[in-house]
C-alpha cells in the first residue's frame, strides 16, 4: 500500500508500505478509499515540532 513519509522539513515521499495482518482475532483491515492530512501533520511538515522521525506516516484522517 501507499504511504506518504516524513522525509525532514518541507520534505514528503510516498513510499510503498508492506500490507497490514490479521494478528489477533479482534482485529480488523479496512481498505481506505480516501485520505487527508490535517493542520497537526501541517505542524510536522512545516518542521516545527523537532523530534519527527524521518519515515513518519502522515495521514490519520481516513475513510475506508
Amino acid at each position: 500500500m501507499l504511504a506518504m513519509n516524513y522525509r525532514g522539513p518541507l520534505r514528503v515521499r510516498i513510499d510503498q508500505k508492506p500490507m497490514p495482518e490479521i494478528e489477533h482475532p479482534e482485529d480488523a483491515i479496512v481498505r481506505v478509499t480516501r485520505s487527508c492530512i490535517c493542520g497537526s501533520d501541517l505542524h510536522l511538515y512545516n518542521g516545527l515540532v523537532p523530534d519527527t522521525r524521518i519515515g513518519y506516516t502522515f495521514g490519520h484522517e481516513f475513510v475506508g
